[in-house]
């Protein structure tokens, strides 16, 4: 994929073509910006292709063993491993919100509506809604007409 903006083959498309899965184009032949950037990639390659084939000392290797046996071997229990100091504050965060919503809700239950009328006067009290003529709102508005 070419870039959009300037033409010239993506980041991408240079590495896929130095791993052998992009084929080649006429643009990378025949720009120069583009062979500049894949030559300088293949002479990276090859510098670190170089460096590991160097011959690693045994003493390297084998405190690289050591400590491969070491981890094998530790008997510590898993949750010795875990780093309290850093879920610690997690923790006391989720306790404190947790506890807050616990008391929220107690109090919420708690709180039943107080009836102030009982069956009977809230029957009587529609039924006497139902008889009058004008609603109970605009009684204040006729008094002003009288």
């Amino acid at each position: 994929m070419e870039s959009k903006v300037s033409g010239h083959w993506t980041e991408e498309r240079l590495v896929a073509y130095l791993y052998g899965i992009e084929p080649e184009d006429r643009h990378l032949h025949g720009c120069d910006e583009c062979q500049a950037r894949i030559a300088a990639m293949q002479a990276r390659r090859r510098a670190i292709d170089a460096a590991s084939e160097e011959d690693i000392s045994f003493d390297v290797l084998a405190a690289q063993r050591r400590r491969i046996y070491a981890r094998l071997t530790d008997t510590t229990p898993w949750w010795s491993r875990i780093a309290i100091r850093r879920w610690a504050s997690a923790a006391a965060a989720v306790l404190v919100v947790g506890g807050g919503l616990v008391v929220y809700e107690e109090k919420q239950s708690h709180r039943l509506p107080d009836p102030g009328v009982s069956d009977a006067e809230l029957a009587q009290d529609v039924s006497r809604m139902a008889q009058d003529a004008e609603p109970q709102s605009t009684a204040p508005l006729e008094a002003l007409f009288e």
